[in-house]
């Protein structure tokens, strides 16, 4: 099985697959995400599929005694001289197991004019990797970028300056040198609110957040950022406004998120299949735009219409870009 798994993800990385998605029913059906779009790999029979299955399982540290369960697990595998992280998502019904394997960091970290073609984005970021304190939000769907926009300002912060880096991860998705980076583990009570109160005693001066999860981690991390730290993390919600409102709903007032929050991001990943290549389109809202919104009700920032508008000035077809975000 060993075998089978390594040319399967040696097979996906040069496709430049992000995920592998794997559902067994009858067969083994074994699909790659490429450029937004699942295309066929493989097809292995009911037998075979299954040895596989559990090979992967096994492999990520999944428990095979708890079969209806929900689960994920991690995997680090070395080709080429490079190691890989693969997180491993496994769902079970009744009807069949599917697992899903995303390919953590199958890219190299660029820098933030390589990161976004956008100007507005760039300048915004070089500017957030000059801050001493304040807390920063970026949201998007899974698989929009969202880690890699952290890990380009951790890099850019990292160039720029020395300072006490700590990360708390969900998994680790990229090794930064001159990073601490700290892997949740809920089983052995590695959780996020436990870490990051520890956090705050390591006399850190920038914390990234893998994700806000709940009304706890959000009070940790807003008091985080209040006690002069720069924090860095994701929020689920589909907008830069939603991500506020998503803020507020976990508990954060109004009045502290005028205090600390100093920028949203909120991306979307768009795959140009023509010439081959992905991009980001961003919107934000910086401090000013924040509180008038807040204070004032006034929607004036950086939106995906505004952003797609800009790509399409610069060539990219319209074709690429949902018809609200180009005809308003």
């Amino acid at each position: 099985m060993n075998e089978i798994f390594e040319k399967m993800i040696y097979r996906a990385l040069n496709q430049n697959a992000t995920d592998i998605h794997m559902l067994l029913k009858e067969t083994l059906q074994v699909q790659f995400r490429i450029f937004g779009e699942l295309k066929k790999y493989q097809e292995i029979d009911n037998e075979n599929g299954y040895k596989l299955m559990n090979f992967i399982k096994y492999k990520s540290l999944i428990h095979t005694n708890y079969r209806l369960l929900p689960q994920t697990g991690n995997i680090t595998i070395e080709m080429n001289k490079k190691r890989y992280f693969l997180r491993v998502s496994y769902l079970p019904s009744l009807e069949f197991e599917s697992i899903v394997i995303r390919i953590l960091n199958n890219h190299d970290l660029r820098s933030i004019e390589e990161l976004t073609y956008q100007k507005e984005i760039q300048d915004f970021l070089y500017w957030l990797s000059q801050q001493n304190n304040g807390l920063f939000l970026i949201s998007g769907a899974t698989g929009s970028g969202k880690s890699t926009t952290l890990y380009t300002l951790l890099k850019q912060i990292i160039h720029d300056s020395r300072k006490n880096i700590i990360t708390i991860e969900d998994p680790i998705e990229i090794h930064l040198d001159q990073c601490l980076q700290i892997e949740l583990n809920e089983k052995i009570g590695i959780t996020y609110h436990d870490t990051l109160r520890q956090i705050l005693r390591h006399d850190p001066d920038v914390i990234m957040i893998g994700e806000i999860r709940d009304e706890k981690t959000a009070k940790i991390a807003l008091t985080c950022a209040l006690t002069g730290h720069l924090v860095l993390t994701t929020i689920h919600a589909s907008n830069a406004p939603l991500s506020l409102k998503r803020f507020m709903n976990l508990g954060i007032h109004e009045v502290d998120i005028l205090d600390v929050v100093v920028g949203v991001i909120s991306q979307r990943m768009k795959y140009d299949k023509k010439n081959k290549r992905a991009f980001v389109i961003s919107e934000l809202m910086n401090k000013r735009n924040i509180e008038n919104y807040l204070l004032h009700q006034d929607s004036q920032y950086l939106s995906f219409q505004q952003a797609a508008k800009q790509f399409i000035a610069m060539g990219f077809s319209e074709d690429l870009f949902d018809k609200e975000l180009v005809y308003e």
